[in-house]
């Protein structure tokens, strides 16, 4: 049977033999091992380090707060009131009760707002 050498790890004290369907495995780390593989075949070593590496989150911004927008039709005979609510847009004009999507009143006021 091979031996297996494993980093040392500060804060894993010890380790666990595991086999599960894909295989037998060293943790922390799961490191791929033979089948078979005792705690007497594992020893710490001092020698290997395995660098972690980080993973950087993107976060994005969102509004916290509700809008609300008086926009004119297209005709300019009347108004049309879009509301930002919750991370949502609604329209009250005859194209959002019937379009997929967003109308081009929400359209072009999320292009405003996200330009800010």
């Amino acid at each position: 049977m091979a031996k297996y050498k494993i980093p040392r790890d500060p804060v894993f004290k010890t380790f666990g033999i595991f086999s599960t369907i894909n295989g037998t495995y060293i943790c922390p780390g799961w490191i791929p091992v033979d089948p078979g593989t005792t705690r007497e075949d594992v020893e710490f070593s001092d020698d290997i380090i395995y660098i972690k590496k980080e993973v950087a989150l993107e976060v994005k911004a969102e509004l916290l707060i509700d809008l609300e927008f008086k926009v004119p039709s297209s005709n300019g005979k009347s108004e049309y009131l879009v509301k930002f609510i919750g991370g949502d847009w609604y329209c009250n004009c005859p194209a959002s009760t019937f379009r997929r999507g967003h109308c081009k009143h929400i359209k072009e006021l999320e292009t405003k707002v996200n330009k800010v």
